[in-house]
Protein backbone atom coordinates (compact mmCIF):
# COMPACT_ATOMS: atom_id res chain seq x y z
CA UNK A 1 0.00 0.00 0.00
CA UNK A 2 1.24 3.51 -1.22
CA UNK A 3 1.65 5.47 2.14
CA UNK A 4 1.99 9.05 0.58
CA UNK A 5 -0.98 7.81 -1.77
CA UNK A 6 -3.34 7.15 1.08
CA UNK A 7 -2.67 10.36 3.12
CA UNK A 8 -3.49 12.75 -0.48
CA UNK A 9 -6.31 10.50 -1.12
CA UNK A 10 -7.65 10.90 2.65
CA UNK A 11 -6.73 14.88 2.98
CA UNK A 12 -9.06 15.29 -0.60
CA UNK A 13 -11.64 12.91 0.86
CA UNK A 14 -11.95 15.48 3.87
CA UNK A 15 -11.92 18.29 1.94
CA UNK A 16 -14.83 17.10 -0.75
CA UNK A 17 -16.98 16.35 2.89
CA UNK A 18 -16.86 19.57 3.35
CA UNK A 19 -18.27 20.86 0.33
CA UNK A 20 -22.47 19.90 -1.07
CA UNK A 21 -23.45 16.93 -1.68
CA UNK A 22 -23.00 16.06 -5.37
CA UNK A 23 -25.95 15.50 -7.02
CA UNK A 24 -25.63 16.13 -11.01
CA UNK A 25 -24.99 13.88 -13.61
CA UNK A 26 -23.17 10.65 -12.22
CA UNK A 27 -22.54 12.79 -8.55
CA UNK A 28 -20.72 15.43 -10.93
CA UNK A 29 -21.87 19.41 -9.70
CA UNK A 30 -25.12 19.86 -8.08
CA UNK A 31 -28.57 19.99 -8.89
CA UNK A 32 -29.49 23.95 -7.30
CA UNK A 33 -27.87 26.53 -8.74
CA UNK A 34 -24.48 26.58 -7.02
CA UNK A 35 -22.03 24.94 -9.00
CA UNK A 36 -20.35 24.87 -12.76
CA UNK A 37 -23.46 22.70 -13.71
CA UNK A 38 -25.42 25.02 -15.50
CA UNK A 39 -27.65 23.49 -17.79
CA UNK A 40 -29.30 20.10 -17.42
CA UNK A 41 -31.90 18.77 -19.28
CA UNK A 42 -33.39 15.00 -18.67
CA UNK A 43 -36.62 13.49 -19.93
CA UNK A 44 -37.05 11.61 -16.41
CA UNK A 45 -37.31 15.25 -15.33
CA UNK A 46 -39.24 18.74 -15.11
CA UNK A 47 -41.16 18.26 -18.11
CA UNK A 48 -44.79 19.57 -19.34
CA UNK A 49 -46.68 18.70 -21.85
CA UNK A 50 -50.01 19.81 -23.43
CA UNK A 51 -50.92 16.17 -25.14
CA UNK A 52 -47.84 15.07 -26.67
CA UNK A 53 -46.81 18.49 -27.33
CA UNK A 54 -43.77 19.50 -24.81
CA UNK A 55 -44.33 23.37 -23.93
CA UNK A 56 -41.39 23.24 -20.71
CA UNK A 57 -38.37 21.14 -19.88
CA UNK A 58 -37.46 22.67 -16.93
CA UNK A 59 -33.64 22.99 -15.93
CA UNK A 60 -32.36 20.13 -14.07
CA UNK A 61 -29.52 22.29 -12.84
CA UNK A 62 -31.43 24.52 -10.86
CA UNK A 63 -30.94 27.74 -12.21
CA UNK A 64 -34.59 28.37 -13.53
CA UNK A 65 -33.53 31.11 -15.96
CA UNK A 66 -32.23 28.49 -18.26
CA UNK A 67 -35.59 26.40 -18.17
CA UNK A 68 -37.21 25.86 -22.04
CA UNK A 69 -40.44 27.05 -23.04
CA UNK A 70 -42.69 26.45 -26.21
CA UNK A 71 -46.05 26.48 -27.62
CA UNK A 72 -48.48 25.78 -30.57
CA UNK A 73 -46.55 24.01 -33.87
CA UNK A 74 -43.36 24.89 -32.72
CA UNK A 75 -43.43 22.63 -29.97
CA UNK A 76 -41.67 19.28 -30.31
CA UNK A 77 -43.41 15.39 -29.13
CA UNK A 78 -42.69 13.60 -26.28
CA UNK A 79 -42.33 9.50 -26.90
CA UNK A 80 -42.82 7.74 -23.65
CA UNK A 81 -41.02 5.08 -22.08
CA UNK A 82 -39.32 4.47 -25.43
CA UNK A 83 -35.83 4.29 -24.84
CA UNK A 84 -34.71 1.57 -22.00
CA UNK A 85 -37.73 3.04 -19.96
CA UNK A 86 -37.03 6.52 -20.51
CA UNK A 87 -38.85 9.06 -22.68
CA UNK A 88 -37.52 10.85 -25.44
CA UNK A 89 -37.79 14.59 -27.37
CA UNK A 90 -38.83 14.20 -31.24
CA UNK A 91 -37.91 17.15 -32.87
CA UNK A 92 -39.76 17.59 -36.36
CA UNK A 93 -37.19 20.68 -37.74
CA UNK A 94 -39.77 23.02 -37.17
CA UNK A 95 -40.09 22.19 -33.48
CA UNK A 96 -37.98 24.09 -30.73
CA UNK A 97 -37.35 24.63 -27.08
CA UNK A 98 -35.43 27.76 -25.92
CA UNK A 99 -34.68 30.30 -22.94
CA UNK A 100 -35.17 33.71 -22.70
CA UNK A 101 -32.76 36.43 -22.92
CA UNK A 102 -31.09 35.72 -20.23
CA UNK A 103 -27.71 34.27 -20.82
CA UNK A 104 -24.77 35.57 -18.60
CA UNK A 105 -21.34 35.19 -17.83
CA UNK A 106 -22.26 33.62 -14.16
CA UNK A 107 -24.93 31.75 -15.84
CA UNK A 108 -23.29 30.58 -19.00
CA UNK A 109 -20.34 29.68 -20.78
CA UNK A 110 -17.72 32.01 -21.78
CA UNK A 111 -14.20 30.69 -22.62
CA UNK A 112 -14.28 27.14 -21.47
CA UNK A 113 -17.16 24.51 -21.29
CA UNK A 114 -17.71 20.44 -21.06
CA UNK A 115 -20.89 19.38 -22.55
CA UNK A 116 -23.02 16.19 -23.22
CA UNK A 117 -25.88 15.10 -25.58
CA UNK A 118 -27.07 12.19 -25.87
CA UNK A 119 -29.53 12.17 -29.40
CA UNK A 120 -29.75 11.04 -33.13
CA UNK A 121 -30.65 12.26 -36.18
CA UNK A 122 -33.45 10.80 -38.19
CA UNK A 123 -33.06 12.61 -41.47
CA UNK A 124 -28.90 13.68 -42.64
CA UNK A 125 -30.21 16.73 -43.13
CA UNK A 126 -28.18 20.42 -41.22
CA UNK A 127 -29.12 20.40 -37.87
CA UNK A 128 -28.48 22.28 -34.44
CA UNK A 129 -29.34 20.02 -31.78
CA UNK A 130 -28.37 23.08 -28.97
CA UNK A 131 -27.50 26.65 -30.14
CA UNK A 132 -27.27 30.24 -28.85
CA UNK A 133 -30.27 31.66 -31.17
CA UNK A 134 -30.37 33.71 -33.39
CA UNK A 135 -27.57 31.69 -35.60
CA UNK A 136 -24.91 34.28 -35.03
CA UNK A 137 -20.64 34.11 -36.09
CA UNK A 138 -20.39 34.62 -32.10
CA UNK A 139 -21.92 30.93 -30.87
CA UNK A 140 -21.91 28.21 -28.54
CA UNK A 141 -23.67 25.29 -30.46
CA UNK A 142 -23.60 22.18 -32.27
CA UNK A 143 -24.43 20.26 -35.35
CA UNK A 144 -25.36 16.49 -35.18
CA UNK A 145 -24.94 16.80 -38.91
CA UNK A 146 -24.50 19.31 -40.69
CA UNK A 147 -23.83 17.56 -43.79
CA UNK A 148 -22.44 14.43 -45.31
CA UNK A 149 -21.56 12.66 -42.30
CA UNK A 150 -19.54 15.89 -40.80
CA UNK A 151 -20.65 16.94 -36.94
CA UNK A 152 -19.10 20.32 -35.50
CA UNK A 153 -19.26 21.63 -32.11
CA UNK A 154 -18.49 25.74 -31.92
CA UNK A 155 -17.55 28.06 -29.10
CA UNK A 156 -16.88 31.63 -29.48
CA UNK A 157 -16.15 33.46 -33.12
CA UNK A 158 -17.17 31.30 -35.64
CA UNK A 159 -15.98 29.49 -37.49
CA UNK A 160 -12.25 28.91 -37.62
CA UNK A 161 -10.15 26.09 -36.07
CA UNK A 162 -10.14 28.06 -32.76
CA UNK A 163 -13.70 28.23 -32.42
CA UNK A 164 -14.79 24.82 -34.18
CA UNK A 165 -13.70 21.42 -34.01
CA UNK A 166 -15.35 19.30 -36.88
CA UNK A 167 -15.18 15.75 -37.91
CA UNK A 168 -15.84 14.12 -41.05
CA UNK A 169 -17.53 11.19 -42.89
CA UNK A 170 -19.23 9.48 -39.57
CA UNK A 171 -21.67 6.85 -40.23
CA UNK A 172 -24.53 5.76 -38.41
CA UNK A 173 -26.20 9.34 -37.45
CA UNK A 174 -29.70 8.09 -37.16
CA UNK A 175 -28.50 6.05 -34.53
CA UNK A 176 -28.53 7.31 -30.97
CA UNK A 177 -24.78 8.62 -29.84
CA UNK A 178 -23.42 9.87 -27.07
CA UNK A 179 -21.22 12.87 -28.01
CA UNK A 180 -19.02 14.61 -24.99
CA UNK A 181 -17.41 17.86 -25.95
CA UNK A 182 -14.72 19.86 -24.04
CA UNK A 183 -13.51 23.05 -24.78
CA UNK A 184 -10.52 25.53 -23.14
CA UNK A 185 -8.38 28.06 -24.09
CA UNK A 186 -5.26 26.56 -22.69
CA UNK A 187 -6.17 22.97 -23.49
CA UNK A 188 -8.03 23.12 -26.73
CA UNK A 189 -11.08 21.63 -27.97
CA UNK A 190 -11.89 17.22 -27.56
CA UNK A 191 -14.89 15.65 -29.23
CA UNK A 192 -15.11 12.58 -28.12
CA UNK A 193 -18.38 9.77 -29.33
CA UNK A 194 -19.37 7.57 -26.90
CA UNK A 195 -16.28 7.97 -24.53
CA UNK A 196 -14.16 7.13 -27.95
CA UNK A 197 -11.73 10.53 -28.42
CA UNK A 198 -12.74 11.82 -32.52
CA UNK A 199 -10.58 14.74 -32.86
CA UNK A 200 -8.12 16.84 -30.58
CA UNK A 201 -7.54 20.40 -31.70
CA UNK A 202 -5.08 22.90 -29.75
CA UNK A 203 -6.87 26.33 -30.20
CA UNK A 204 -10.14 27.33 -28.43
CA UNK A 205 -11.83 30.80 -28.08
CA UNK A 206 -14.52 32.26 -25.90
CA UNK A 207 -18.30 33.32 -26.37
CA UNK A 208 -19.29 36.64 -25.52
CA UNK A 209 -22.76 37.63 -26.91
CA UNK A 210 -24.84 37.10 -23.66
CA UNK A 211 -27.02 39.79 -23.86
CA UNK A 212 -28.34 39.10 -27.47
CA UNK A 213 -28.66 35.65 -27.57
CA UNK A 214 -31.18 32.98 -25.93
CA UNK A 215 -30.16 29.25 -25.88
CA UNK A 216 -32.38 26.76 -27.57
CA UNK A 217 -32.50 23.27 -28.23
CA UNK A 218 -33.66 21.32 -31.67
CA UNK A 219 -33.21 24.33 -34.01
CA UNK A 220 -34.24 22.80 -37.78
CA UNK A 221 -33.30 19.23 -35.82
CA UNK A 222 -34.99 16.86 -37.25
CA UNK A 223 -34.56 13.86 -34.38
CA UNK A 224 -34.66 12.57 -30.71
CA UNK A 225 -33.11 13.32 -27.72
CA UNK A 226 -33.22 12.53 -24.31
CA UNK A 227 -30.40 14.25 -22.31
CA UNK A 228 -28.61 17.34 -22.64
CA UNK A 229 -25.85 18.60 -20.07
CA UNK A 230 -23.65 21.59 -20.20
CA UNK A 231 -21.10 22.68 -17.83
CA UNK A 232 -19.46 26.45 -17.58
CA UNK A 233 -16.15 24.81 -16.99
CA UNK A 234 -14.46 21.87 -18.66
CA UNK A 235 -14.80 19.02 -16.44
CA UNK A 236 -11.78 16.73 -15.42
CA UNK A 237 -11.13 13.40 -17.26
CA UNK A 238 -12.73 11.09 -13.78
CA UNK A 239 -15.83 13.39 -14.07
CA UNK A 240 -15.89 12.72 -18.02
CA UNK A 241 -15.63 8.99 -17.59
CA UNK A 242 -18.36 8.84 -14.47
CA UNK A 243 -20.69 11.20 -16.94
CA UNK A 244 -19.90 9.21 -19.58
CA UNK A 245 -21.01 5.55 -17.83
CA UNK A 246 -24.10 7.24 -16.37
CA UNK A 247 -25.44 8.24 -19.78
CA UNK A 248 -24.25 4.84 -21.07
CA UNK A 249 -26.26 3.12 -18.51
CA UNK A 250 -29.23 5.00 -18.80
CA UNK A 251 -30.11 4.60 -22.43
CA UNK A 252 -28.30 1.47 -23.09
CA UNK A 253 -25.45 2.57 -24.94
CA UNK A 254 -22.26 0.76 -25.32
CA UNK A 255 -18.96 2.80 -24.68
CA UNK A 256 -16.02 2.36 -27.01
CA UNK A 257 -13.65 3.54 -24.09
CA UNK A 258 -13.05 4.01 -20.79
CA UNK A 259 -16.14 1.82 -19.91
CA UNK A 260 -15.69 1.65 -15.63
CA UNK A 261 -19.14 0.58 -15.11
CA UNK A 262 -20.40 -2.57 -16.23
CA UNK A 263 -23.23 -3.70 -14.20
CA UNK A 264 -25.43 -2.24 -16.66
CA UNK A 265 -24.95 -5.13 -19.40
CA UNK A 266 -27.57 -8.01 -19.30
CA UNK A 267 -25.48 -10.34 -17.70
CA UNK A 268 -24.99 -8.43 -14.87
CA UNK A 269 -28.93 -7.82 -14.16
CA UNK A 270 -29.15 -4.18 -15.89
CA UNK A 271 -28.45 -2.11 -12.97
CA UNK A 272 -29.48 0.76 -15.41
CA UNK A 273 -30.52 3.45 -12.84
CA UNK A 274 -29.08 6.44 -10.93
CA UNK A 275 -25.50 5.75 -11.68
CA UNK A 276 -22.95 7.59 -9.93
CA UNK A 277 -19.33 7.25 -9.42
CA UNK A 278 -15.92 8.41 -7.58
CA UNK A 279 -12.45 7.53 -9.06
CA UNK A 280 -9.43 9.00 -10.36
CA UNK A 281 -8.22 8.97 -13.99
CA UNK A 282 -4.80 8.44 -14.87
CA UNK A 283 -3.97 11.86 -15.08
CA UNK A 284 -4.55 12.33 -11.62
CA UNK A 285 -7.74 14.45 -11.81
CA UNK A 286 -10.54 12.84 -9.43
CA UNK A 287 -14.15 12.98 -8.44
CA UNK A 288 -14.31 12.07 -4.69
CA UNK A 289 -17.54 12.43 -3.77
CA UNK A 290 -20.92 11.42 -5.14
CA UNK A 291 -24.61 10.98 -4.93
CA UNK A 292 -26.20 12.05 -8.35
CA UNK A 293 -30.45 11.52 -8.78
CA UNK A 294 -30.49 8.69 -6.56
CA UNK A 295 -30.50 8.64 -2.44
CA UNK A 296 -26.95 6.87 -1.95
CA UNK A 297 -23.86 8.95 -1.70
CA UNK A 298 -20.41 7.22 -1.28
CA UNK A 299 -17.09 9.22 -0.39
CA UNK A 300 -14.50 8.84 1.73
CA UNK A 301 -12.72 5.78 0.04
CA UNK A 302 -9.20 5.22 1.51
CA UNK A 303 -6.75 3.77 -1.02
CA UNK A 304 -8.14 5.37 -4.56
CA UNK A 305 -5.34 5.61 -7.02
CA UNK A 306 -4.70 6.40 -10.63
CA UNK A 307 -6.99 5.24 -12.60
CA UNK A 308 -9.33 3.39 -10.13
CA UNK A 309 -13.39 3.66 -10.46
CA UNK A 310 -16.27 3.07 -7.68
CA UNK A 311 -19.37 3.10 -9.76
CA UNK A 312 -22.73 1.86 -8.07
CA UNK A 313 -26.67 1.84 -9.92
CA UNK A 314 -29.87 0.24 -9.23
CA UNK A 315 -32.07 -2.19 -10.55
CA UNK A 316 -35.60 0.59 -10.93
CA UNK A 317 -37.15 -1.95 -8.64
CA UNK A 318 -39.46 0.27 -5.93
CA UNK A 319 -38.36 1.44 -2.56
CA UNK A 320 -40.53 -0.02 -0.57
CA UNK A 321 -39.40 -1.54 2.61
CA UNK A 322 -41.70 -5.04 1.59
CA UNK A 323 -39.14 -7.86 1.19
CA UNK A 324 -39.74 -10.13 3.99
CA UNK A 325 -38.50 -13.41 3.03
CA UNK A 326 -35.04 -12.69 1.08
CA UNK A 327 -33.97 -11.01 4.52
CA UNK A 328 -31.41 -12.67 7.55
CA UNK A 329 -34.68 -13.71 10.40
CA UNK A 330 -32.54 -13.64 13.24
CA UNK A 331 -31.77 -10.03 12.60
CA UNK A 332 -33.96 -8.49 9.89
CA UNK A 333 -37.15 -7.38 9.49
CA UNK A 334 -37.22 -6.47 6.10
CA UNK A 335 -35.27 -4.97 2.91
CA UNK A 336 -36.19 -2.80 0.00
CA UNK A 337 -37.50 -4.11 -2.90
CA UNK A 338 -34.46 -2.23 -4.87
CA UNK A 339 -31.50 -3.52 -5.01
CA UNK A 340 -28.00 -1.51 -6.12
CA UNK A 341 -24.92 -3.39 -7.73
CA UNK A 342 -21.58 -2.28 -7.58
CA UNK A 343 -18.24 -1.73 -10.35
CA UNK A 344 -14.87 -1.56 -8.46
CA UNK A 345 -12.30 -1.37 -11.74
CA UNK A 346 -10.25 0.73 -13.72
CA UNK A 347 -10.85 1.98 -17.30
CA UNK A 348 -10.46 -1.34 -18.77
CA UNK A 349 -12.76 -2.99 -16.95
CA UNK A 350 -10.11 -4.92 -14.20
CA UNK A 351 -11.44 -4.63 -10.82
CA UNK A 352 -9.54 -3.55 -8.49
CA UNK A 353 -9.47 -1.82 -4.77
CA UNK A 354 -10.24 1.45 -3.48
CA UNK A 355 -10.14 0.50 0.30
CA UNK A 356 -12.62 1.25 2.68
CA UNK A 357 -15.77 3.88 1.50
CA UNK A 358 -18.69 6.01 3.79
CA UNK A 359 -22.24 5.30 2.45
CA UNK A 360 -24.52 7.69 3.33
CA UNK A 361 -28.29 6.98 2.24
CA UNK A 362 -31.81 9.74 2.40
CA UNK A 363 -34.36 7.41 3.77
CA UNK A 364 -37.07 10.08 3.51
CA UNK A 365 -40.78 9.15 1.81
CA UNK A 366 -39.80 5.81 2.26
CA UNK A 367 -42.38 3.39 2.68
CA UNK A 368 -41.88 1.38 6.09
CA UNK A 369 -38.98 3.45 6.91
CA UNK A 370 -39.25 4.97 10.87
CA UNK A 371 -36.49 7.06 12.71
CA UNK A 372 -37.46 4.68 15.47
CA UNK A 373 -34.86 2.33 13.99
CA UNK A 374 -31.94 3.55 11.77
CA UNK A 375 -31.30 1.19 8.60
CA UNK A 376 -29.34 -1.52 7.84
CA UNK A 377 -26.98 -2.55 5.42
CA UNK A 378 -27.38 -5.37 3.52
CA UNK A 379 -24.40 -6.79 1.33
CA UNK A 380 -24.67 -9.89 -0.99
CA UNK A 381 -20.50 -10.98 -0.16
CA UNK A 382 -20.74 -14.39 -1.40
CA UNK A 383 -22.44 -12.86 -4.53
CA UNK A 384 -25.02 -15.43 -4.76
CA UNK A 385 -28.23 -12.97 -5.35
CA UNK A 386 -29.47 -13.47 -2.27
CA UNK A 387 -29.46 -11.36 1.12
CA UNK A 388 -31.00 -13.85 4.01
CA UNK A 389 -27.25 -15.76 4.39
CA UNK A 390 -25.83 -12.45 5.27
CA UNK A 391 -24.92 -10.45 8.18
CA UNK A 392 -26.16 -6.92 8.51
CA UNK A 393 -24.32 -3.91 9.13
CA UNK A 394 -25.96 -1.90 11.95
CA UNK A 395 -23.96 1.21 12.61
CA UNK A 396 -25.94 3.61 10.97
CA UNK A 397 -24.99 7.17 12.35
CA UNK A 398 -28.04 9.67 11.38
CA UNK A 399 -26.98 12.69 10.50
CA UNK A 400 -30.63 14.72 10.56
CA UNK A 401 -33.08 14.90 8.13
CA UNK A 402 -33.06 10.83 7.29
CA UNK A 403 -29.72 10.98 5.94
CA UNK A 404 -27.87 8.04 7.43
CA UNK A 405 -23.74 6.93 7.18
CA UNK A 406 -21.85 4.07 7.58
CA UNK A 407 -18.19 4.53 8.01
CA UNK A 408 -15.50 3.05 6.70
CA UNK A 409 -17.49 -0.14 4.48
CA UNK A 410 -14.86 -2.66 3.26
CA UNK A 411 -17.31 -5.58 1.86
CA UNK A 412 -18.70 -3.88 -0.89
CA UNK A 413 -16.42 -5.13 -3.70
CA UNK A 414 -16.50 -5.18 -7.42
CA UNK A 415 -19.84 -7.08 -8.74
CA UNK A 416 -21.17 -6.58 -5.25
CA UNK A 417 -25.27 -6.24 -4.22
CA UNK A 418 -26.69 -4.28 -1.35
CA UNK A 419 -29.29 -3.12 0.03
CA UNK A 420 -30.73 -1.51 2.80
CA UNK A 421 -32.96 -2.84 5.13
CA UNK A 422 -34.85 -2.69 8.70
CA UNK A 423 -34.63 -4.60 11.66
CA UNK A 424 -36.69 -6.38 14.15
CA UNK A 425 -37.76 -3.85 17.13
CA UNK A 426 -36.39 -4.90 20.75
CA UNK A 427 -38.67 -4.39 23.74
CA UNK A 428 -38.46 -5.16 27.46
CA UNK A 429 -41.34 -6.91 28.80
CA UNK A 430 -41.62 -8.41 32.30
CA UNK A 431 -37.77 -8.37 32.45
CA UNK A 432 -37.53 -10.34 29.73
CA UNK A 433 -36.33 -8.85 26.01
CA UNK A 434 -38.07 -10.22 23.24
CA UNK A 435 -38.39 -9.24 19.32
CA UNK A 436 -41.14 -7.83 17.89
CA UNK A 437 -41.67 -7.31 13.94
CA UNK A 438 -41.54 -3.48 13.33
CA UNK A 439 -44.93 -2.73 12.15
CA UNK A 440 -44.08 0.90 11.23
Amino acid sequence: MNFNKNIFTFYLALVSLTGFSQTGPGGVGTNNGSSDLVMWYRTDNAVTTSGSNVTNWGNSAGYTAHDMTQSGSSAPQLISASLNGYDEIQFNAAGILQTGLNLSTSNFVTNQASSFIYAKANAITSSWPYSTLPHQTQRFSCHIPWSNGTVYFDIGQCCGAAARIQVIGLSDLTGYSLWSYDANLSSGKQLYRNGGLLQNRASSSAYTSHASQRFGLGDNFNGNMTEVIIFKTKVNTAQRFIIDNYLAAKYGQTLAANDVYTQDNSGSGNYDHDVAGIGQATDGTNQLDSQGTGIVRISGATDLGNNEFFMWGHNNSTLLLTNTTDVPSSTSHARMERVWRVSETNSSSTAIEVGAIDIRVDMTGITGYSSAQPPQLLVDTDNDGFFNDETPLTTAIALGSNVYRFNGVTTLNNNARYTFGIGLKTVITNRRITHRVNKN
